[in-house]
Parts: C-alpha cells; structure tokens; sequence
C-alpha cells in the first residue's frame, strides 16, 4: 500500500451551533508520500489521474480549481483539479438532537479515516474510522457530549493485489484490482501498463452481430477494438452501404468518430433497425475505420451489417429463441452448408404456427418403452450399463431415427420435439419417480408412465388425467393401487395420499383461482379448494385397484405397463359427496375384475376435478414456467386458461390448444420482453446439457445414449425427482430480491453450493470428453459432442485433426462465437461477453499442445456457464 498522501480538514466541535460556524483548514497529513504510482513523467502525479482528469502539465504543488486542496492532494483523493466542488473534503451538517454529521464523497479504491484530536498536538490524533471507498456518500455522525474535538480526513490508496498499481488506478485502466494478472494474462498489470503506456494503438474492426430485421429489436453490433495502447484514442469511422442512416436504421456514433476511453480495448458502435412499409430487400451497412492520430490500422478495418426487410416469417434469432422455449434448444448438423442450426431454418421457412401443426401431425408417437423393452432382455449381454428408461429419453429428445435397435430402419422415427419438450413438463407436474425401491427396479414401467405423457401431450388433459390416475407407478407411487374399502373391525382404511395430491398437485391446486391465475379472495383471504373431508371422500373413489395383469386382487404378478383393473369386492361401492357437492349414487357391484361400479366411480371423480375452474390456471400457469417464463402475467394465464376451456370448438382441455395458446402468446413471442428484468427463466440444469447436445449433435458410433446419473452433478435426471412435488416447487422464491419483488424462480431450488460447483465442472469435462458422469467403458457408447463444423471455424478442416496445428492458420474468431451465440443462448450474448470470451480464447498460445481444441472448448464452456446461456429470455 502507497504511504498515505492523506489531506487534513482538522475542525473543533463543540456544538453543532459553533460547528457550523467554524472554518475548514486543509493541510498535508504528516510524514505523508506524495509518490504516485504510475508516474513516468516524474511530476509526482499519478499518469493514470493525469490522463483521468486530462490534467497533464499541472503542476503538484498549485490548486488549479482554488478550491482549498493543491493537485497533488486531488490526484491522491482521486477527484477533479478543475472542479471546485470535486474535493477530498469534509462536510458538516446538522445530525440528530444537537449532535453534527460529517460527510464525504468517496471514490472506490481509496481507503479513508476519519482521526480526532482534543489538542491538535502531532501525537494527539488517534483513528476513528476507517472505511474503504465504493463511490457513494459516507456520514457519519458525531456527537457533541464530548466537549471541544477535531476531526480530520485522511486518504490514501489501496494496493489490494500488491502489484505496483493502486486499486483507484486499476479500476479506471479497467483491471481487476484484486489480481496481478488481470484475465489471467500472461504478465503482471504493473508490467503491462509500463509497458503499453507509450505504446502505439493498432486498432481493428470486429462483427459482433451483422443481421438485423426491421421488424426485430436486436441491434446489429461492430466492435471497435485496439491493441497495443491504453491512452484515449479517437478513431475516424465512414458508415457507407446501400441501406441509409435515419431512414433504415439508426447510430449513436456522433459525427465520424468514436473514442476509446482511457484502458478500454474495445468499443462497441450500435445500429437499430428501422421499420418502414417498403419493401426494399437485403440492405447493407458498412463499417470502416480509417487512419487518424494517435493509432494505426490493423489488417481488418471493415465489418458489414445486413438489414432485412420486416417479415410474416421469423428471422433467425426469433426461430432460435421460439426453439429453446418449444424444443430442446437449436440444433447442428455436420452436412449443413451454412452455419444456420438446421432447425432453426425449418421455424423460419415454417413460421411459428406452421412449425407447430407440423410437429402435432407427426406420427408414429416417439415413446420410451421400445427401447426399454428391447434392453431389458439385451442390455446386460451388450455391456449396455445403466438406467433404461433414462437411456431412452436421451435417445428421443435427441432424434434418434428408430426407437429401438430392432425397428425398422424405415420409415425414420420423426423428431417430435415439442411432443417431447410438453412431455418433460408434464412429467415434473404429474411427477412420479424410480427413487423407491419397488420402482428403481421397474424401468420398463416407468418408461410406459412416461408415455402417457408423450401419447397426451396433444390430446385432452381430462385423458391424461384418467391414464395417470390408474397407472400401477402412480398407484404404487401414490400408494392407492390395493387400497381396499374402510373395514373398521379390521382397521382398514383407504391411503389418502393420491386423493390429495391429485387434487393439490394434478388439478385444482390448494386454493381458489380467478381464470387468470391469481387468488380468490372472500373478506381479503384465500379461499381453500378442498377441505379433509373432500380427500376422505375421494380416497373412497379409488378403492379396488390393482395390478392389471392379475387374475385376482393380490399384488403378485405385477406388470406396470397396463393399466390397473378394477376389483368392485374391494372398491367402497356407498354413495359419496365429492368437491363441490357431486353426489355419487350407491353402485352395484359387479363380479371379479369388470369393475364396472368402480371405474364408474374414478370415472365421474376425474371428470368433476377436470371441469373445476382451477384447472386451466393451475396447469397452464405451470406450463407457462415449464416452457416459456417463471412469472407470466395474469393476462397471459388469462388466455392460457381460456384456452384450455374452449379451444375454438366447445372443447375442453385441449392439450394442443393449451400449447399454442403458450407459444404463439404475444407475451411469449414479443421481443421487447427480452429486456424485461422480471421475464424469462432459470434453464433447468438437465435442458442446459440437452441444449448443448443438441447444439453439438452429441452422438455416440452405435447409435445408443447410454446417459443418466445427472443427479451427481445437477441434482436432476428424467424421473427421478426426491418427491412428488418433483425437483423444485411452481412457487419457490429464493431469499434475495426475487422474494422481495414477490417473484419466483423455481429452478433455483436446486441450485446449492454443491451444484453451482459440480454443474460448471461436468460442462467443462463434458466439452472435450464426453457427455457421460462416469465415462463408459464400451468406446462405441461413449457419447462426444461433434464439433468438426466449429473446429473447422479456428483452424482450416483439413488441419483439425492435427495436435498443433500452424499458428499462421488461426482464424478470426468472430465467426464462430457467432454461431455458438445463435445456437446456446439464441443470439443473446452480451458484447462485453463476446469481448470476454474472445480475448480468452486468443490468450491461449497457437504453440500449445490441441490449442484449437482448447480454445473451442473454453469458448464454449464460457457460454453454457454464463447467465446468457443459464437465463432463458
């Protein structure tokens, strides 16, 4: 730390009366170095302060501003020597009682202390405050019970790092003043400013984002950039093309210049599309740096901009947004031509809807049991390790062309995408899981659960509703198959446990909704949906079920993949009043397993917990979080539910309607809510590494996705939450300002201190090695990303393969964050991130062992573990 250039404002107070009366006397603290730290010029003025405050040629001793404090006492309290209000002083004001506040401006990296004296003596004063800078205001007050005191203020620099430079100057340079080598760079920031303070800027241009539409917001983005230099340069631009400024788009570049501020390496020039009526075709705008003073010009001096006219079909960063909410994310394709994710140009040639109805139509249904049952009796024999069912879902929501080894080749199994994405959340809504001991075992049975999902994802939610409610894994999971009718003398009672969670969780939820999602209200309180005795009742309807396979009630053969028959000997076969006063008449029983009296009963409990008005809201409020945002606005549930009441045809809980009505929804599709603070969601950990599956077109040489365990690392895997309220609650807010906004993050719940580790570690060996926790011993099941295509955008494709390829053939990287942006984070990453992430991959040496290799996986891993790629906007 530099020797403290402290500054004095030595003030008796007595009073608060005499204390504002008294005058403020400034000196040099004692024993003081007035030494900066960066001070080439040898004039005892911090170079960086200099440069700062355009202060060159000052000299130390004199007080240019006449404000009390010389230069050299403003450049050790980092404010202005031309400003008399900027100035290391004290105030005094006024407090509580009779008692004086004092106040200071304080910058950040300067460290203050407040001392006090009865005498002013020299070894009178002692401390009694000390506080590091943030930027803000500090008081404090004290208190005149202490009779005649004086108080001075002292300044003085932080050199947190020990590194030769001063926190106050690192921050101004732009440097991380708690590290020597700021980004991990190669040398010391001491070193580095020394030696590129005099040095000559070579300044480039750089295409962040060169597509934009009339019709979308997003700003096309050229970066100014310049290496070699730190001082302020001004740059001399031409802005030429076919499109023309203020009547096609927009640019905040005053005049033809920009500057680059004092340490910054890059500057970004913005253009925002302006929409018009005409139609005028692809347009251009172009970007060129031009020679001027203070810097010279490097080998790319020009980027392109292209500007195409508004369109009734989606651009590519709409099709790539509407894909991560509808899919599993863009996807990639080593034929592809062009650098377009291959189903991103299908929602742009389809549009939103077209795409959609495409997706409804498609057939057969990609269901999970297939494959199940084909590893079942195979798996073991092939060295084929793992969860079945979980190797099944990788291999549907990545396309693979059969749902089996033994299916036909052809035709190909369809990629039913949005099928499979509106299964995955109706999965962690209806949730069951293979964590008890009698389902882990029954993959095939879990498989069959999960098809339902996928067989109803566009049918009627009253159907999925009936099909979960007589599944053998619910009704183990739920403990309601082999429920028997109340026998008092043989202390038999009906489990509970299904009738309140198919209402609190399935249907109705706990309390009374208005169509648009928010609460009922009698005398300003909720209004509860069911009561005790409501579940007592309904426990009665599902009495009598069991294993459908079964020529009797026992529980012994078991089969979980038809569904649960009904025995009416066992089912309560009374009257029953169920929610909302539904009077179910005495039934007659029939003989074995016809169950007609009972399945009479189930039958008429789920249509009277389907047509409740809850329904719509609860389930589409938490669709809408699943697929789209954590917190819709009540409108937006409002047309959701609508939806599920009447699809346009006097149908409802139309599944198909339902989805639509949430993906086609203006608040879902608009834009502008990109730049909402409060829309979007937390990516669940799982979608994170199937997007990035997808992005890569992950695959293994058999053909096989051999995955699961992702509850190690993400504490999630497909069917495998800790509960029936699956892995985190609709309604979780974590502590922070999401509480106290009233917002909620579901997806956070299982973000911990364990998995905000483990989750960035598994991308990082995911990127390079392969998509497996645990490896895998059969080299042909060993699932890798396929990033050819993006190795092939770092170094020539006829030098990928080679371990240290030519450092003369690297590439320019723009290209390929480019279309990294476009297929994980859908074109929204920040500049500052693309800046990031660019000199990070460039600080690896084209002389080091793989380096192509190793820049694109640390490029990537910067993406996928960024809030761009984390946060689904």
């Amino acid at each position: 730390m530099r020797s403290p250039a402290s500054l004095v404002s030595p003030s008796r107070v007595t009073d608060s009366r005499l204390a504002w009366a008294l005058p403020l006397l400034f000196a040099l603290f004692p024993g003081a170095s007035a030494l900066a730290e960066l001070d080439k010029n040898t004039n005892q003025l911090s170079d960086v302060w200099e440069l700062q405050f355009s202060a060159q040629g000052l000299a130390a001793g004199l007080d240019t501003d006449n404000d009390g404090f010389t230069n050299l006492q403003e450049a050790a309290g980092g404010t202005n020597p031309f400003d008399a209000t900027s100035r290391p002083a004290i105030g005094i004001g006024a407090g509580s009682g009779n008692d004086v506040e004092f106040s200071w401006q304080s910058a950040p990296g300067k460290r203050y202390r407040i001392d006090v004296s009865n005498t002013l003596a020299l070894n009178s004063w002692q401390p009694l405050l000390t506080v590091d800078g943030t930027g803000e205001i500090f008081d404090l007050p004290i208190s005149t019970a202490q009779g005649s005191q004086f108080f001075r203020l002292n300044v003085s620099d932080i050199d947190t790092d020990l590194d030769g430079l001063s926190d106050w100057e690192e921050r101004q340079l732009g440097l991380d003043p708690r590290s020597s080598a700021s980004e991990r760079q190669a040398t010391s920031d001491f070193s580095r400013v020394n030696t590129e303070w005099t040095g000559t800027s070579v300044v480039t241009v750089g295409l962040l984002d060169g597509e934009i539409n009339e019709d979308w917001p997003d700003k096309g983005l050229v970066a100014i950039r310049r290496t070699g230099g730190l001082k302020p340069i001004t740059v001399n631009l031409t802005l030429t093309g076919t499109a023309t400024r203020n009547t096609d788009y927009t640019c905040p570049v005053i005049g033809s210049q920009v500057t680059i501020p004092l340490g910054v390496r890059e500057v970004w020039v913005e253009f925002t599309p302006l929409a018009d009526a005409q139609t005028e075709g692809a347009e251009t705008i172009i970007l060129t740096a031009t020679s001027g003073t203070g810097y010279t010009l490097g080998t790319t001096t020009a980027a392109t901009v292209n500007l195409a006219d508004a369109s009734a079909l989606p651009n590519p960063k709409a099709a790539a947004r509407f894909l991560i909410q509808a899919a599993f994310g863009p996807d990639s394709d080593s034929n592809d031509a062009d650098t377009l994710p291959e189903n991103v140009e299908e929602v742009m040639a389809l549009g939103f809807e077209g795409w959609i109805d495409q997706q409804f139509a498609m057939t057969p249904v990609g269901k999970l049991q297939p494959y199940v049952d084909w590893a079942v009796p195979n798996g073991q024999g092939l060295a084929l390790y793992g969860n079945y069912k979980e190797f099944a879902w990788w291999g549907r929501v990545m396309g693979s062309p059969k749902l089996s080894p033994t299916a036909p080749a052809s035709p190909v199994q369809p990629y039913d995408a949005l099928r499979q994405r509106v299964a995955f959340a109706l999965s962690e809504i209806l949730v069951t899981s293979d964590r008890p001991e009698q389902l882990a075992v029954e993959q095939q049975g879990m498989a069959n659960y999960y098809d339902q999902m996928v067989q109803h994802a566009f049918g009627n939610y009253k159907d999925l509703l009936y099909a979960v409610a007589t599944h053998p894994v619910m009704g183990i999971y739920l403990s309601h198959l082999g429920n028997q009718k109340a026998n008092s003398a043989l202390r038999i009672y009906p489990d509970e446990n299904f009738a309140r969670e198919v209402m609190q969780l399935f249907s109705i939820g706990l309390w009374e909704l208005n169509p648009n999602g928010t609460r009922k209200l009698v005398n300003g309180n909720p209004v509860p949906t069911y009561n005790n005795g409501d579940i007592t009742e309904l426990a009665r309807v599902f009495t009598g079920l069991s294993f459908g396979n079964n020529a009797n009630f026992q529980l012994y053969p078991r089969d979980f993949t038809v569904p649960m028959k009904m025995w009416d000997a066992y089912h309560d076969c009374d009257a029953k009043i169920l929610l909302g006063g539904l009077n179910l008449p005495i039934r007659t029983p029939s003989n074995g397993n016809t169950g007609t009296a009972g399945l009479a009963d189930v039958t008429a409990a789920i249509q009277n917990l389907f047509n409740h008005a809850n329904v719509g809201p609860f389930i589409g409020r938490q669709l809408i979080q699943r697929l789209v945002t954590s917190n819709p606005s009540p409108e937006y549930v409002g047309r959701v539910s609508a939806a599920f009441a009447d699809n346009g045809s006097g149908v409802r809980g139309d599944m198909k309607a339902v989805v639509k009505a949430i993906l086609l929804d203006p608040e879902a599709r608009d834009p502008a809510m990109m730049d909402a603070p409060t829309w979007g969601r937390l990516r669940e950990p799982l979608l994170r590494v199937v997007n990035l599956a997808r992005a890569f077109n992950a695959s293994s040489t058999s053909g096989h996705y051999p995955l699961d365990q992702f509850s190690t690392d993400h504490m999630q895997d497909p069917m495998n939450s800790p509960s029936v309220f699956n892995f985190f609650l609709p309604n979780h807010s974590p502590p922070g300002p999401i509480t106290q906004e009233g917002l909620v993050a579901p997806e956070f719940q299982i973000i911990n201190a364990s998995t905000a580790i483990t989750g960035p570690n598994y991308f990082w060996n995911a990127i390079e090695g392969s998509l497996h926790r645990y490896g895998n011993g059969n080299a042909t099941y060993i699932v890798r990303l396929q990033n050819d295509p993006e190795l092939g955008m770092i170094v020539p494709s006829n030098l990928i393969n080679q371990d240290t390829p030519s450092g003369a053939s690297a590439m320019d990287p723009d290209p390929l964050l480019r279309r990294l942006d476009l297929a994980l984070t859908g074109g929204t990453l920040s500049p500052r991130q693309f800046q990031i992430i660019r000199e990070a991959m460039l600080r690896i040496p084209t002389s080091s062992w793989q380096w192509h290799r190793q820049r694109l996986r640390l490029a990537t891993y910067l993406i996928v573990t960024s809030s761009d790629f984390n946060v689904q906007r």
